[in-house]
């Protein structure tokens, strides 16, 4: 009985989408989903090797909430942009445990905001992600999107 009480206590998936993206402009079908489902205060996680996709996916979700200057945040750790939501961009691939966006994410997370992390492995201890994208890149050029958001 233990058992099964344990893993009844984890995150269910409840929707899992997938695209092939063979165009970039097709990235902004696959934000206007993601928007479509935050609330307000999303956290996403963005999985995906160098080159893949996630920064451009960035771009057109921040163009859905009136942001037009995004970039990437490689040696920033963090970008924050107002728009008609506040959306956070970390990447999270040099974070240290004491760099300031560690610990004060809190901080700028004022709702309805939307914190999106590439490299998220660096906080899952800390956040609880409801989405979670992956980005694939195929041989013949394409990307490969996999959503998956959990209750």
């Amino acid at each position: 009985m233990q058992s099964v009480l344990l893993a009844l206590s984890f995150s269910l998936i409840f929707m899992q989408i997938d695209w092939v993206v063979r165009e970039e402009e097709q990235l902004q079908s696959v934000a206007q989903t993601v928007a479509d489902h935050c609330s307000d205060s999303s956290f996403i996680a963005l999985h995906g090797d160098l080159g893949a996709g996630k920064t451009t996916f960035v771009h057109f979700l921040g163009a859905l909430w009136g942001i037009s200057d995004v970039r990437s945040p490689s040696f920033d750790l963090l970008h924050v942009h107002a728009g008609t939501r506040t959306l956070l961009h970390m990447d999270a691939y040099r974070l240290r445990q004491e760099d300031p966006a560690f610990t004060d994410w809190e901080d700028w997370c004022r709702p309805p905001f939307c914190l999106v992390v590439e490299w998220p492995e660096r906080l899952s201890h800390v956040l609880a992600f409801q989405m979670h994208l992956w980005f694939f890149l195929q041989p013949d050029g394409a990307r490969r999107i996999q959503l998956k958001m959990f209750e």
